[in-house]
């Protein structure tokens, strides 16, 4: 809203209508796009720092604006000044006399939009003059088209100037409406309030995204329409087919997002990258596809896909608007959500003039490298067209993947920050969890890449089936306790790739603190039974410590201090804290020191092992510091059956005696881990039997 640009309809065919006016007017389509472009640069510049939105600029975009200037009208005195052309040719003229027409068109709509929303006139008086202009406009070019242009030629571009105008008034009627719902612009705090919130380091990162997935798209589109512009007789039909291509992906694009999102709402940081990799692979198509001489069919899908990304792209962009709002709030500690719309449109204005701006200086180079030579066919044109064209799109799309795979807020902590803001609404207090989102929001908190593409990579190979998911009942304001046998290494890993909620583990503190103490451990319980490494066992042990210490961190575990009383408490203190900020814990309750009296899970062979009693402890702190009972979910992950099954949950009950109630809990998670083990046992031998 508010950005204009390349990105909207009317934008777009009007880049392309001077295109093609230019082809027949003076036989060089890329000079009459490039001269649009100049006119587009100047109107988002002049938009971007005299307009209402300018107060909300950062500081430094501000200090930049001399510099964009002095771009703009070098680029400007390249084209028209010494670009070799025939300013005595009278087709020239016109084509400058259109692209100024156009330029006029949007002035006036736009000062007529601003002094309707100011209360200047009424809807009457400014629908009035808005046909009025429009008329006037029209009656000048049709005086032009038809008294210079004779022929066909000449009732084609007076046609595609009404629709040019049909669509400048449609879009500027659209954009009234949008603009009346936007809240009043408070200058006076914009730079306090800009200040603060930009602080937050998510905020930071967002503004970063956003600004590379809006100047890649206006660079994008130029790019490739600019390639499609060969001839006027090839140019109609082609972009023609372009545009329907590129609407036709954005329906699909939105039509998959509903279809996707009947269960439950995906993450748009997943969904963005998912777009980014599907523009990357567009323009990787399309840069190689130039030393190739590609034909149109080939085009058509490098668009399809880049606008199927871009499309995604937005569409993910949009969604996340209200969380960085929230992102603003919990940084300023106050409603600004006036400041934050304004800084919105800000933002997104000035992405599209950089993208404009990049756009323009590749058009200049390609005009003074083509100069009147034009390409005769597609070969021809790929050859002009090289790939360096391509480069900066690249490169752009690149560093948005890049941003977004370290993009720290996921849909977890969005869910988070809408619930922790909604209780300081009603007077509520939630220090645990203010804790954590001050880490991750306002902090230079990266988001954990590592593992989540070791778990992406190794889920494919690791399918489960899932039994009684359904007692699962997910609450943040009390969230759950799993408990799951081990199996080695087994249990960890299938837990961390199939339970449908996110999860904290505990975790030996030899296995996440010192990475001598992990490969000792490690070696100890693990690698030493596996005798086909040979000698370089405790290589691998040194080398699983170091991995496993780096793993842990990513994974947020929290460190199990076992025969340490002391340092035991901060176990506790710790998972009590995730629990009040909502996270859900993961124990692996079984004893690995096995005895033939009471066998851990070395010695289980398949089964289940003697269980710890200490942790059922976390229930009498958990409820001593918040006065909820803590719940317990038992699960249990055979091997055989490739199945990870839930049980009930059993609930903590205070009015007891706290060893007897210990014990209770204890014994009731390892009946019911049992009973699911021998349940599995049981099925997979009678399958084991039938084949």
């Amino acid at each position: 809203m508010g950005s204009g640009g390349m990105v909207s309809r009317q934008g777009l065919y009007a880049y392309l209508y001077c295109m093609m006016a230019s082809s027949i007017l003076v036989a060089m389509p890329i000079f009459g796009g490039a001269l649009f472009m100049c006119g587009q640069v100047a109107m988002v510049f002049f938009t971007t720092y005299t307009g209402a939105a300018r107060a909300f600029l950062p500081k430094g975009a501000r200090r930049w604006q001399t510099a964009l200037l002095a771009f703009l009208l070098l680029v400007n005195l390249c084209l028209v000044v010494l670009y070799p052309i025939s300013v005595e040719s009278p087709r020239m003229w016109i084509l400058f006399v259109l692209v100024l027409m156009m330029m006029l068109q949007e002035t006036v709509n736009h000062q007529l939009m601003r002094l309707s929303l100011r209360g200047a006139m009424k809807n009457r008086t400014f629908l009035g003059l808005l046909a009025i202009s429009q008329l006037a406009l029209l009656l000048v070019m049709t005086v032009t088209f038809l008294y210079n242009v004779r022929g066909p030629e000449g009732w084609w571009m007076l046609g595609g100037y009404v629709l040019s105008s049909a669509m400048a008034c449609y879009d500027v009627l659209k954009e009234r409406i949008a603009w009346r719902a936007m809240p009043k612009p408070n200058n006076a705090n914009a730079e306090r309030t800009g200040e603060i919130v930009r602080q937050a380091s998510a905020f930071q990162r967002y503004e970063r995204l956003s600004t590379l997935i809006l100047v890649a798209q206006e660079i994008t589109l130029i790019v490739i329409y600019t390639f499609l512009a060969v001839t006027a007789e090839q140019m109609l039909w082609s972009l023609v087919i372009a545009v329907a291509t590129m609407l036709l992906c954005r329906e699909v694009v939105e039509a998959f997002l509903r279809w996707r999102e009947k269960g439950h709402p995906a993450d748009p940081t997943n969904m963005l990258i998912v777009g980014l990799f599907l523009w990357l692979y567009g323009l990787m198509i399309f840069s190689r596809g130039l030393d190739r001489a590609m034909g149109l069919p080939q085009v058509y899908i490098c668009l399809g896909l880049c606008s199927g990304g871009a499309s995604l792209c937005m569409i993910c962009l949009r969604r996340m608007d209200p969380a960085m709002a929230q992102v603003a709030r919990f940084a300023a500690r106050e409603d600004n959500t006036e400041e934050y719309h304004w800084m919105l449109v800000a933002q997104r204005t000035l992405a599209v003039l950089l993208g404009e701006m990049l756009a323009l200086a590749a058009l200049t180079v390609l005009c003074f490298y083509t100069g009147k030579d034009l390409p005769r066919d597609i070969a021809q044109v790929a050859e002009r067209f090289q790939p360096i064209m391509v480069l900066p799109a690249l490169l752009t799309v690149l560093a948005a993947l890049l941003c977004v795979v370290r993009f720290p807020l996921t849909a977890r902590w969005m869910n988070k920050l809408s619930r922790f803001l909604h209780l300081r609404e009603e007077g509520g207090e939630n220090p645990a969890l203010e804790k954590q989102l001050e880490s991750v929001v306002v902090k230079r908190m990266k988001r954990p890449l590592g593992t989540r593409i070791i778990l992406a990579i190794i889920r494919p190979f690791f399918r489960h089936t899932l039994k009684g998911a359904e007692n699962i009942h997910q609450d943040d304001n009390n969230p759950l306790v799993f408990l799951c046998n081990h199996g080695e290494v087994y249990g960890p890993v299938v837990c961390m790739l199939y339970i449908p909620v996110a999860i904290r583990p505990w975790v030996m503190s030899e296995l996440t603190i010192h990475r001598d103490e992990v490969a000792a451990y490690v070696h100890r319980y693990t690698i030493s039974k596996m005798t086909w490494l040979g000698p370089l066992r405790w290589l691998a042990a040194k080398l699983v410590g170091v991995l496993s210490v780096w793993a842990m961190n990513q994974l947020e575990s929290i460190p199990v201090f076992r025969n340490k009383p002391r340092e035991l408490m901060q176990t506790f203190r710790r998972s009590v804290e995730a629990m009040q900020a909502g996270d859900n814990l993961l124990i692996f309750p079984e004893n690995p020191n096995a005895d033939e009296e009471h066998p851990g899970y070395e010695h289980a062979e398949g089964s289940l092992g003697e269980l710890f009693r200490g942790y059922a402890m976390l229930a009498q702190v958990y409820y001593s510091r918040t006065g909820k009972r803590c719940r317990f979910l038992p699960m249990y992950a055979h091997r055989g059956l490739r199945t990870l099954s839930f049980g009930t949950e059993i609930v903590y009950d205070p009015d007891q005696e706290p060893i007897v109630e210990r014990d209770r809990l204890v014994e009731s998670a390892h009946a019911q881990m049992r009973a699911m083990a021998e349940r599995e046992n049981a099925l997979y031998q009678a399958q084991h039997s039938a084949d």
